[in-house]
């Protein structure tokens, strides 16, 4: 007879937790590059492949055939130049409108429809930006840019609003066009530039073909989220009295999807700001090339202005889209009763604007009238400079030396397929087989692409950038948890940020830190941070209140409650604030070329400035893979720790 003995009380069998934990095995891939480099270091660096095999020479090829039959082939004398030049009539047009209104009309009629929509508050800021626009003398530059904000936002709602419609209705298209947004989506803006500049040369229609598609995932996303969420009993009911499906969809879905409906225009709206601004580089004119000329000649205070314009308008966009969706729209917006009165007398005002103007001779902003504040800001950033210069000089010097530069040797040091095998461990370890595939395979055709040098130096770039980011996303997200004070100060400072475009960031970091790829990581960080504090602070706010009661009921101290019972119950979110970091401080560290960072994004720069096209798409391809590596890779380790 056996006697069976019951396992004591406190004693695991099995190995210990971390020799299993995903994390130990992380840090163990990572020992092992190390070693791997310090043994092969400088050996077996990505092949050069033969000529017949590099995709740069290719698409060079392509670029050469499109510049010689542009004007020949029924694919462009049919296709793409009647939609360039639809698309640059459709700019044109509006600006034109723009100008034919004059500043007073403009301004009358741009302050009316802010009442209108969303108050006297917001009107009265509205007022402001447009006196800013021509104050600052950028009044033509900002029309040119809201031209070209409001033609491809309209494209892209027209598009992407009745996509969204039918992804809500149809499970089998929701699926089928989940991957394409989620590609879309992992791209950063730079990648679009490249295509739509062969398309359409250089000028606003490639510009707003590229905002368009920018700007249409959310539009799609929110849109079909919104129509899934209508109440079913709803649904129920109005099938039940013999609505069509036309009927449901405007009669009750659309009603009651509106506020949803319309965060996808505010979304949407927010995308094409930043993409235009960004879109200066392929020759969209307007506010964003006022800040790259200044950037490029290292000019703060014109910067400033024009970033300052720009700032402004996206605000102003933002406010009053987010509280065109809402009920209530604020004390002293007219309501639906006095609406089309109330409208009336904005476009009659607006006319008698335009009229006196014209009268006035002064429908164009008098160059009287404009005060520049470029000399001052220069005159403090050079107080600025000598006051903190050298501490900001010794950072940029530490950062590069003993930091950035030696993962840059890492990782384009080490054997090629040693990188590759490593990006392949990360996945399998974080994700399984099928991230372990995808890590691989991306990582893989950076160098089939023939940029593995400029990858790995972008990627070094990112990974020290994101961990920045997330120490610091980290701790100010656990205080604004825990500080309701704190919370309440650092929100509208977060609201703020989110609504800037990321170009505008480049201005205060290169007044900091000058010309080169510190900057850009300067920029990245704070670009990124937004969203890692409000994803962090929502994770442990959202942590079961009985379990945090029970652990303090057991006496558990404030640091033993966060690290115990907090952290790990937020786990899912905070690994989602990972996710988003990196791939918003990967899409900034690419823009951050334009101001010396070098890597892909110099790649993508310099191709569209000498149009080599086939260094430029395969530096927009290789940030593409590049992005698919770090977001398929987060995202999974957040779905493991759901």
């Amino acid at each position: 007879m056996v006697t069976v003995v019951p396992a004591a009380s406190g004693i695991r069998s099995g190995p210990p937790p971390w020799l299993t934990s995903r994390w130990t095995w992380a840090l163990l891939v990572l020992a092992a590059l190390l070693v791997g480099f310090a043994i092969l270091r400088g050996q077996h660096s990505f092949p050069d492949l033969p000529e017949a095999y590099q995709v740069g020479p290719f698409f060079d090829r392509i670029y050469d055939w499109v510049v010689a039959n542009r004007n020949t082939s029924p694919l462009f004398l049919y296709g793409f130049n009647y939609l360039s030049v639809g698309l640059g009539s459709a700019v044109i047009l509006i600006n034109q409108v723009l100008t034919l209104l004059g500043w007073p009309g403009v301004v009358v009629l741009g302050v009316f429809t802010a009442w209108r929509v969303a108050g006297p508050r917001i009107a009265a800021f509205a007022l402001a930006t447009f006196l800013s626009f021509g104050l600052l003398g950028l009044w033509s530059e900002a029309m040119t840019t809201l031209s070209l904000i409001i033609t491809s936002v309209l494209l892209a709602l027209l598009v992407g609003i009745p996509l969204g419609i039918l992804a809500g209705r149809s499970d089998g298209f929701n699926a089928a066009i989940r991957p394409v947004l989620d590609f879309l989506q992992v791209m950063p803006a730079f990648a679009y530039l490249m295509p739509m500049l062969l398309l359409f040369g250089i000028g606003n229609p490639a510009a707003a073909v590229a905002t368009t598609i920018y700007a249409i995932p959310p539009a799609v996303r929110i849109t079909a989220v919104g129509i899934r969420g209508v109440d079913p009993g709803a649904l129920e009911a109005a099938a039940s009295l013999g609505s069509t499906r036309w009927q449901l969809l405007t009669k009750v879905q659309l009603p009651l999807a509106k506020r949803t409906v319309f965060l996808a225009v505010n979304q949407t709206l927010m995308l094409a700001v930043s993409m235009v601004v960004i879109a200066s580089v392929i020759g969209a004119g307007g506010l964003g090339d006022a800040i790259f000329q200044a950037l490029n000649k290292v000019n703060v205070g014109q910067a400033f202005e024009a970033g300052l314009a720009i700032v402004l308008m996206a605000i102003a966009l933002d406010r009053v889209t987010a509280a065109a969706g809402e009920g209530d729209r604020g004390p002293g917006a007219a309501s639906g009763r006095r609406g089309l009165p109330f409208m009336l007398v904005g476009f009659l005002a607006t006319a008698v604007a335009v009229v006196v103007a014209r009268l006035a001779k002064i429908a164009e902003w008098p160059k009287s009238w404009t005060v520049s504040v470029a000399e001052p800001i220069n005159q403090v950033n050079d107080a600025v400079q000598a006051l903190i210069g050298g501490a900001t000089s010794a950072l940029g010097t530490f950062t590069l030396g003993w930091v950035l530069d030696p993962l840059r040797t890492v990782l384009t040091d080490s054997p090629w397929w040693l990188v590759v095998l490593a990006a392949a461990a990360f996945g399998w370890v974080l994700g399984g087989w099928r991230i372990a595939l995808v890590g691989g395979l991306s990582i893989l055709a950076t160098g089939l692409l023939g940029v593995w040098g400029l990858s790995m130096d972008t990627l070094s770039q990112v990974l020290v950038a994101a961990l920045v980011t997330v120490a610091l996303g980290f701790v100010m997200g656990i205080l604004a948890a825990r500080s309701d004070v704190f919370a309440r100060i650092l929100r509208p400072v977060l609201d703020a940020m989110q609504t800037l475009p990321p170009f505008v960031y480049l201005i205060p970091a290169v007044a900091l830190f000058g010309i080169g790829r510190i900057p850009a990581l300067a920029a990245a960080v704070i670009f990124a941070l937004p969203p890692v504090i409000r994803l962090v602070e929502d994770g442990i706010r959202g942590v079961s209140p009985s379990a945090t009661e029970a652990a303090l009921s057991q006496g558990s101290s404030r640091m033993q409650l966060l690290t115990k019972v907090q952290l790990p119950l937020a786990r899912s979110s905070l690994l989602l604030a990972v996710n988003q970091g990196i791939m918003m401080v990967l899409a900034m560290v690419v823009i951050g070329a334009l101001v010396g960072a070098g890597a892909l994004g110099y790649g993508v720069v310099f191709g569209l400035a000498q149009n080599q096209l086939g260094l430029g798409l395969t530096s927009g391809l290789a940030i593409v893979c590049l992005g698919l590596f770090l977001d398929r890779l987060t995202q999974s380790a957040a779905r493991q720790g759901e």
